[in-house]
């Protein structure tokens, strides 16, 4: 089969694989000749060339697929940990993805699916859409709410030659900036991920303080910024909630209650959002920072057993909640916790809270009358 007739039955194959739009970069043409006057446009296509060359240096052309979904409502049922459409979504657009690879493969021209690939410059530089100030990016029909992937393939297909001298639409709107809990959106464009909520869901270390207050019920996600974006508001009001069968996976109950034995849940998330967020310790630290933002006093019992759990940021984060929930009685349990702990910052955690709530005691006393 020639390359010219492949790149058409790939574009055709576009709703057949639930994608919204496939777009072709080529890696042995300048997409136009007045691509160089496009300083943002270059830096983004040289940078992509030069990272899919190192890892397939065979590869003569980046195909770039659109994965569009339809967001889930920010608020789910109470006790339910809050979870993004796009972790659900994304691993649906991979198999579809891999599903066009291999079909490339047995046409005779090598292919690989691969998500190590800048994917953002990609759908840019395909002219699949322009990029928001919250750095995600946005197609003119879903949004934001897509998910990106990429094939490499030997085969040579012209450029698609459609991209923007627009790198964003933005212009002066801040209202990505203005919402952001952890004001991790700059000015320029650029996301200072070490302030962004997501990179603390489902953690495999210790939260800051800071960041667990902010997290409310979110389990996996953060997609305040994309809700206030005008670019996505006729996508949005057809939010929907995920079904029945699918959110009692993330009872937040009932991950604390099964505590050790949670091969049945891991299983149901794993095939939910994927195996890569289906672990045991970071979905129970999360359940635990919810509980302590919910501060209701039916999670206590499983806090308290948390707290002997192997894992120390699990602990932590129990401790933490605990505190937050029923200070009063949390004291003597974490007080006699302190003598058995074997990991100092979980030590360190647990006498901080110790430390607030007797100064919080002898603020309350000073208060009343007569002293």
């Amino acid at each position: 089969m020639g390359s010219a007739f492949l790149r058409s039955i790939i574009k055709l194959s576009r709703e057949v694989l639930g994608f919204s739009d496939i777009g072709i970069i080529g890696l042995n043409e300048k997409p136009r000749s007045d691509y160089e006057l496009v300083s943002k446009y270059s830096e983004l296509y040289e940078h992509l060339k030069t990272t899919v060359i190192s890892k397939h240096d065979w590869a003569k052309t980046i195909i770039v697929l659109i994965w569009p979904y339809t967001p889930y409502k920010v608020h789910f049922p109470y006790g339910l940990g809050v979870y993004s459409a796009h972790y659900k979504q994304y691993p649906l657009g991979r198999n579809s993805a891999q599903l066009l690879s291999s079909f490339i493969e047995k046409t005779g021209f090598r292919s690989a699916c691969d998500s190590g690939i800048p994917v953002k410059a990609a759908a840019f530089c395909a002219g699949l859409g322009k990029y928001g100030r919250n750095s995600l990016i946005y197609t003119k029909e879903y949004g934001s709410w897509i998910t990106i992937h990429t094939l490499v393939t030997d085969a040579v297909f012209s450029y698609d030659n459609d991209f923007s001298e627009i790198i964003t639409d933005c212009e002066e709107c801040t209202l990505c900036m203005d919402v952001c809990p952890t004001k991790a959106i700059m000015h320029d464009g650029e996301l200072n991920k070490g302030r962004c909520l997501r990179e603390y869901m489902l953690p495999k270390g210790f939260v800051p303080l800071e960041m667990r207050k902010l997290m409310g019920s979110c389990i996996l996600g953060c997609d305040i910024c994309q809700i206030v974006c005008p670019n996505n508001k006729g996508r949005y009001a057809k939010a929907v909630l995920p079904p029945d069968d699918e959110v009692k996976a993330f009872d937040i109950k009932n991950i604390l209650c099964d505590g050790n034995n949670m091969d049945n849940i891991l299983d149901y998330i794993a095939n939910i959002v994927g195996t890569n967020y289906a672990k045991k310790e970071s979905i129970l630290s999360a359940a635990a920072i919810i509980a302590g933002n919910l501060k209701d006093i039916k999670f206590v019992p499983y806090l308290k057993k948390l707290l002997n759990h192997p894992n120390p940021p699990a602990r932590a984060h129990a401790a933490w909640a605990f505190a937050e929930t029923d200070g009063q009685s949390a004291k003597d349990i974490l007080a006699n916790a302190i003598t058995k702990e074997t990991d100092e910052y979980v030590k360190l955690e647990m006498e901080n809270i110790l430390l607030c709530a007797n100064a919080s005691r002898n603020h309350s006393e000073s208060d009343k009358p007569g002293n």
